[in-house]
């Protein structure tokens, strides 16, 4: 399933794969390696790769040329970029520029709707568009929201390429079968998987979204703001398509295509969005602040944001500690969802940031401060024992007892330690025997040992060395 669509009041919005926006959208951060922080360490790479004429080319391309990609064929119904290559070789030259062209228009148009209460002002026709450049110029600054022309020497040259539609599109052409071929195929096929399965999976969040706005969705798919400038414009487009990216970072993208705005983000593979409302016990919480409260691990973080991924091995170098403290402080973050571990080239392991779990926790924390004091003892208790989360009891049977182990989703184990936890109480001291004791309470599960492990690997309880007394994290005990 690639894309599902998503009605709201106002705009029509979808998930989507979008294969060809997400390659065009891809190829297009080449342009800003080393300009923009925190970009996929694949753009960084690929960047770095091309030769000074292709770069040069390539912002041509994708600065100048921009809506000669749009135009050129309708790429959102096509199923691979190498089927858009062929359809946008095989299109009349001529057709193609005046179709650009078009679009441009389309774009000035529907930004002087926007500003202008009288009543929008005309927009040059394609025949001045191409034979005056400097009306070309202002056009295209303000379609793209500018008040004057950032990069007049690269839309003269754009002008003068349109002004020679049959080399214009050989260079387009050749240019993106070029890097598709050499730098973003293999990505593609390696990455495309897990897109596929994070559309599926944001999509059973829409059911409850309908009649959210698209920065309320951005926010529960992301854990992050929409960015204003971005926001304004997905108010005005008819149809919002939301696309998951590997490669933005934490950064956020935007094509427009005729009524659509194709809007990319980035967000690690271990998020269950359904998370996002889900109750939090006082366990969960107690683990996920004291996981926070060290200097280390809070460093890890740092540059996790400013770098957007990075190895094991560039983090201990970064950091100057030991490989095992490291991997230490990391095995801790990537267990309670802070950080997503993958694998990257060889044996070695990448790391990147997963907002929605920092989310999840500040608004636990704000529902915790905000209870009255009665109510805070109510719900802890509900969360204990009776009644249980809608999350859990797909785990429990009719008494409330796990009946399930292990899930076979990380953010399910978690949940389940979770509410095995809440059965300890805080700053009391317990055998194994006593521990064994409690999980075997509430628990079909005849493994005591197994969820016992698991609750001290995932930092819900701490133990002594020798194994004789184990007893519920708290942030005290982390720092």
């Amino acid at each position: 399933m690639d894309h599902k669509p998503v009605v709201g009041s106002d705009v029509r919005r979808e998930i989507a794969l979008a294969p060809v926006y997400n390659a065009l959208n891809s190829l297009a951060l080449l342009c800003e390696a080393g300009r923009l922080r925190g970009l996929n360490a694949w753009v960084e790479r690929s960047a770095q790769r091309l030769t000074a004429e292709q770069r040069q080319t390539h912002k041509l391309i994708f600065s100048g040329l921009r809506d000669v990609l749009v135009a050129g064929v309708a790429a959102a119904s096509f199923a691979d970029f190498a089927t858009y290559l062929e359809e946008l070789a095989g299109v009349d030259p001529e057709n193609l520029r005046d179709r650009a062209l078009q679009h441009l228009r389309t774009r000035c148009e529907r930004r002087l709707s926007a500003t202008d209460a009288d009543g929008p002002a005309p927009v040059p026709s394609p025949a001045r568009l191409i034979a005056e450049p400097e009306t070309y110029l202002a056009c295209a600054a303000y379609a793209d929201g500018a008040t004057t022309v950032a990069e007049p020497a690269l839309l003269r040259e754009a002008h003068r390429w349109l002004n020679q539609p049959a080399a214009m599109q050989e260079l387009v052409v050749q240019h993106l079968r070029t890097l598709w071929q050499k730098l973003l195929e293999a990505e593609w096929r390696r990455v495309q998987p897990i897109l596929r399965w994070q559309v599926e999976q944001f999509s059973h969040y829409q059911e409850s979204a309908e009649e959210e706005g698209a920065a309320d969705l951005f926010l529960a798919l992301t854990g992050r703001e929409l960015p204003t400038a971005i926001e304004e414009r997905a108010i005005r487009a008819e149809r919002l398509v939301l696309v998951p990216s590997w490669h933005m970072g934490r950064h956020v993208s935007y094509w427009e295509h005729e009524e659509a705005l194709y809007l990319f983000f980035s967000e690690p593979p271990n998020y269950d969005v359904a998370l996002l409302i889900a109750s939090v016990g006082q366990a969960e919480l107690r683990a996920r602040l004291a996981a926070l409260a060290d200097e280390t691990r809070l460093r890890l973080i740092e540059l996790l944001a400013e770098r957007d991924e990075l190895t094991a091995q560039e983090l201990i170098t970064a950091l100057g500690l030991s490989q095992s403290n490291v991997s230490r402080h990391l095995k801790q973050l990537v267990s309670l969802g802070f950080l997503y571990e993958s694998r990257a080239s060889g044996a070695a392991k990448a790391y990147r940031l997963s907002s929605p779990y920092f989310v999840r926790t500040a608004r636990a924390l704000k529902e915790l401060v905000s209870l009255p004091v009665g109510q805070r003892s109510t719900d802890e208790e509900a969360h204990r024992g009776g009644s249980h989360a809608p999350d859990v009891r797909r785990f429990l049977d009719r008494q409330g007892r796990l009946c399930l182990w292990p899930p076979a989703k990380l953010s399910d184990k978690q949940l389940v330690l979770s509410y095995l936890a809440s059965f300890f109480e805080a700053g009391r001291r317990y055998s194994e025997q006593e521990v064994n004791a409690i999980l075997d309470q509430h628990s079909a599960i005849n493994d005591s040992a197994a969820l016992r492990r698991a609750l001290c690997e995932y930092r819900f309880l701490e133990r002594t060395r020798d194994g004789t007394c184990y007893w519920l994290v708290t942030a005290e005990a982390q720092s």
